[in-house]
């Protein structure tokens, strides 16, 4: 993949995949950057409420597949309080993923790190359907389907 994707936290920017060798997003014009020198985002995967996802490269392990999750909670409508508590949820996602390290059905934390005053967790690429595309294939899962779901994350 020689490609690049924009890190800007706003929703503003739909975080282009670009060729690694520009220097700007053609979007908002921010630098592109490799995380701590060695994680690329390629692409983003997602985002929600207070986190924006990116598949990446780590490029210090043979540019193995990564996912970079970046703390994006939604600057305008956001108070200081709110911020505060995503802040703390973000670090506590952080502390569960090392606490669960070895569980099979979790991602492993490989780095969590402030960069550019922007908060961030690196985690395994697991690959295959995430759950929403899980329910667009499969349907919405009776009774039978969501105990073996939750069996399996035990």
């Amino acid at each position: 993949m020689n490609q690049i994707c924009c890190l800007n936290p706003t929703y503003e920017c739909d975080n282009p995949p670009i060729p690694d060798n520009n220097s700007y997003c053609p979007t908002c014009s921010r630098r592109l950057v490799r995380l701590k020198t060695r994680y690329q985002p390629v692409k983003r995967l997602g985002g929600g409420g207070f986190a924006k996802t990116y598949l990446a490269l780590d490029t210090h392990k043979l540019n193995e597949l990564c996912v970079i999750k970046q703390l994006a909670p939604s600057l305008g409508n956001q108070t200081t309080q709110a911020l505060i508590k995503a802040t703390e949820l973000f670090l506590q996602e952080a502390q569960q993923l090392q606490k669960l390290a070895e569980h099979t059905q979790i991602p492993s934390l490989f780095a969590y790190f402030e960069e550019d005053r922007q908060l961030y967790l690196v985690e395994q690429f697991v690959d295959g359907k995430n759950l929403l595309e899980e329910l667009q294939t499969e349907g919405v899962f009776n009774e039978a389907k969501i105990r073996e779901f939750l069996q399996d994350l035990y």
